[in-house]
């Protein structure tokens, strides 16, 4: 048994670090360690043994492990732990709120945005209830592992005031799925354990727990295995088998070699059953075993028994067998084919039925390609959809998708219609899009309407950042649209759900049936989900404050954040349009909190890129660009269409700090890009670097600018590059356009993303281009005053010193 220990001087120091952090807790409140080191160095080792110890000094331990395969139910790690302290604390009050992850079932009702938060305070206050009597401990293992709900919970842990310890574990070179949650952590100054390798005397130690051996093999066996401790007990276990530890040569370059050459060593149809336990799960039944196999029970038991034996699985329970580390799992699982492995999954799934594992067979069903994979994945969905892991939801749908090729069309459609919906609520937006897409084309081949309005229909989920790339109509869809609202006898709701849809692929388009569609909508819902749909989609449209108030008026007495918070957004943009960077910003705040407690990414991502928009509208171009970088990221991560925004907002920023000439290339690549839509920003650039010449072939017929959020700053562009040219004949044109526009705030603010100075000193410096100077120091004058407002000194200084040059060159 001691070779299956960690040499006391290895753990020693990390116990005594979490152990000084559990007294914090229980004295000063709320701590949180993070422990992590690369697989087999002995983190979970070293959680057992916290655990025991903090329990032996009466803590309340909760412990969960999340699982590396795709079988166990969602949020799991968090399921084991919770429903330990419920065996000590019950739940009480907060029982209906905990049901998802005390309960095997639960149904799911209301928003899921509000749900989601809803579950997250209740686990949170109901441990700091428990943590009353006497102080909680929440350890979390291979954290790396972990679906979007477990690092929700897990997230809500930031601002607990309770005697609680929270240790989570993971490896740090696979904890990139981590970043947001470890991000909210660091607010808390956690306390940071990185497991190193062994020492040379610790390897010593474990080498000569399994034979003898001399310093120089030890050495090499030190500097071979970068003193992980599994790697190294596992080199010693094989060379000991092979005879003697002799030459450094003779020891294999990585686990996975070591594990294979050790396996060598077993009968073949040894090595069969545990590659089926391998591929049953970390953890399996024995009695699964038996009836999966294909050998009768003395032949897996005796394999068991020789896995045991060899330090390859252990028995954590009565009937349980675990394989002692994931890299030999792993390496099991890589050598057994794609055929193969689908056979055992299917055999581990029938041995599976009648035991209610409901996450369990859905996964082996669908990794056996059986049709029976569907009627599991969607049971399973319901619960992940229960616990909001909404990506788990969204992967099993996603399995029964690919298993419903003999189902019914109304069924297939109805698997479309719930996969959309996981993923929407996953924040996979783009996926959900291009589900509705095979929904839709799906539905056309059956050449039934009724399945066509239910693909369509099946969008339930507010999405108030455009599913579409900016600029884009998809023709198709909207033609498919026009055509089924052209029937009559379409029930109400279903009229009104296509009605959004309609306006929803058109909004931003300047196209009069937008409003026109989303009107009729409005006076069709009849329940607050569908009329804050009608009214986003106006709110967007028109920017009118009338709109955007009801929105935010709805989400808010209906318990709707998502609508709420794009309502609060409707209302900056308004603030912005009417010169009020004061009521701008408190709104921003306002927004970001709000998205910030109910863990929205896209809103979250969207307040912080408006926030970026004041730091370049105030000269600060480096936080201006940073605040840009970290938005875009969390945006990308949260599977947003909008990523490439972030190139753009980088051209803006050196727009305004006078060093676009020197990201020449930078801007030819954001140009073949995006197109027309930044054509004049290539021609600043081109003009900038000294390439006037290249700037004046380059710069075609200028198409039209769409009359959206971007209108100013896009217009602006085109100013901008029609004064760098000295081109008089465009320039009345674009005067003319922007001339509405004089008394606004700086171009393209209202877009809450972007800005350029004022939509007034542009004008003042077309009117110069034109002769017009009296007009021009009047433009000039309102465009101090107005970069004066919004905190803008550079802007206001370049304004002022043309207004003198203006006054000057006046009679």
């Amino acid at each position: 048994m001691a070779a299956r220990t960690h040499p006391r001087s290895f753990v020693r120091h990390g116990l005594a670090a979490l152990c000084a952090a559990a007294r914090d807790a229980a004295t000063e409140g709320m701590r949180v360690a993070l422990v992590t080191g690369e697989a087999g160095l002995g983190k979970s080792s070293l959680l057992d043994q916290l655990g025991a110890r903090l329990g032996r000094d009466g803590w309340l331990v909760a412990t969960g492990r999340c699982p590396e395969v795709d079988s166990a139910p969602p949020a799991w790690a968090w399921v084991e732990a919770l429903r330990k302290v419920a065996a000590s604390v019950p739940p009480g009050e907060f029982a209906d709120a905990l049901a998802p992850l005390l309960a095997d079932s639960a149904p799911v009702h209301g928003d899921a945005t509000a749900g989601r938060f809803r579950l997250r305070q209740a686990v949170w206050n109901w441990l700091a209830a428990a943590a009353a009597g006497r102080p909680v401990a929440v350890v979390l293992d291979d954290l790396h592992w972990a679906d979007a709900a477990t690092l929700e919970l897990l997230g809500g842990s930031v601002g607990v005031q309770a005697p609680i310890l929270v240790v989570a574990a993971y490896r740090a070179d696979e904890s990139e799925r981590l970043t947001e949650t470890l991000g909210a952590l660091a607010r808390t100054a956690p306390l940071r354990l990185e497991l190193p390798g062994l020492n040379g005397d610790a390897v010593a130690e474990l080498v000569r727990a399994e034979c003898a051996a001399d310093d120089a093999t030890v050495a090499g066996i030190a500097e071979r295995t970068g003193g992980n401790p599994f790697y190294v007990r596992e080199s010693a276990r094989l060379l000991t088998g092979e005879g003697a530890l002799v030459a450094l040569s003779e020891v294999p370059e990585g686990v996975r070699d070591v594990l294979r050459r050790r396996l060598a060593r077993l009968p073949e149809s040894g090595v069969a059953v545990l590659r089926l336990a391998a591929v049953a799960g970390r953890e399996s039944s024995v009695d699964v075993l038996v009836q999966a196999a294909d050998t009768d029970e003395d032949g897996v038991l005796d394999a068991l028994d020789a896995g045991v034996i060899a330090g390859l699985l252990d028995e954590p329970g009565p009937g349980l067998v675990r394989f002692v580390h994931a890299l030999v799992r792993d390496t099991l699982v890589a050598d057994v084919s794609r055929l193969r492995a689908a056979r055992m999954h299917a055999r581990i799934a029938a041995a599976l039925e009648g035991t209610g594992d409901i996450a369990a067979l859905a996964h082996h069903y669908a990794r056996a390609g059986s049709a029976k994979a569907v009627g599991y994945c969607v049971r399973a969905a319901e619960l992940a959809e229960a616990r909001y892991a909404h990506d788990v939801a969204a992967a099993l749908l996603a399995d029964a998708v690919a298993a419903a090729g003999s189902c019914e069309p109304d069924e297939r459609v109805d698997l479309f219609g719930r996969l959309l919906r996981a993923q929407i609520r996953a924040g996979a937006v783009a996926a959900a899009r291009r589900t509705r897409e095979q929904a839709v084309e799906y539905a056309e081949s059956t050449g039934r309407d009724d399945l066509m309005i239910a693909a369509f229909t099946a969008w339930t989920e507010p999405t108030p950042w455009q599913a579409r790339t900016y600029g884009t109509v998809d023709r198709p869809v909207v033609d498919r649209l026009r055509r089924l609202l052209k029937r009559t006898g379409l029930a109400p709701e279903a009229r009104c759900r296509l009605l959004v849809a309609y306006a929803n692929e058109l909004v931003g388009e300047d196209d009069p049936t937008v409003v026109d569609a989303a009107r009729e909508a409005l006076g069709l819902a009849t329940d607050p989900r569908l009329r804050a749909a009608a009214l986003l989609v106006l709110s967007d449209d028109t920017r009118s404050e009338e709109y955007a108030r009801e929105l935010a008026e709805i989400g808010a007495e209906h318990d709707l954040p998502v609508y709420r918070v794009t309502g609060l957004f409707g209302l900056a943009a308004n603030a912005a349009a009417a010169n009020n960077p004061a009521t701008l910003r408190r709104l921003i705040g306002e927004t970001l909190d709000l998205a910030r407690a109910y863990r929205m990414p896209e809103a979250i991502s969207a307040a912080e890129i408006a926030l970026a928009a004041q730091a370049l509208i105030e000269g600060r171009f480096a936080d201006a660009e940073h605040r840009y970088v970290e938005a875009v990221a969390r945006m990308q991560r949260a599977g947003s269409v909008h990523t490439g925004f972030i190139d753009l907002a980088r051209a803006t920023i050196w727009l305004n700090d006078g060093t676009l000439g020197d990201h020449l290339d930078e801007v030819r690549t954001l140009h073949e890009a995006l197109g027309p839509m930044v054509a004049d920003l290539l021609t600043l650039a081109l003009h900038a670097a000294g390439r006037g010449d290249e700037a004046r072939r380059t710069r075609t017929a200028p198409g039209p600018i769409r009359h959206d959020f971007f209108f100013t700053f896009l217009t602006s562009l085109r100013a901008m590059a029609i004064v760098a040219l000295q081109d008089r004949d465009a320039a009345e044109e674009v005067y003319a356009d922007l001339l509405p526009h004089r008394e606004g705030p700086p171009a393209g603010t209202e877009s809450l993303s972007l800005g350029l100075r004022p939509v007034a000193h542009t004008l003042g410096e077309l009117a110069l281009l034109l002769g017009h100077d009296d007009t021009a120091a009047a433009h000039f004058a309102r465009a101090a005053e107005i970069a004066d407002r919004w905190n803008a000194p550079h802007w206001s200084a370049d304004a002022r010193t043309h207004l003198d040059q203006a006054d000057r060159s006046r009679p």
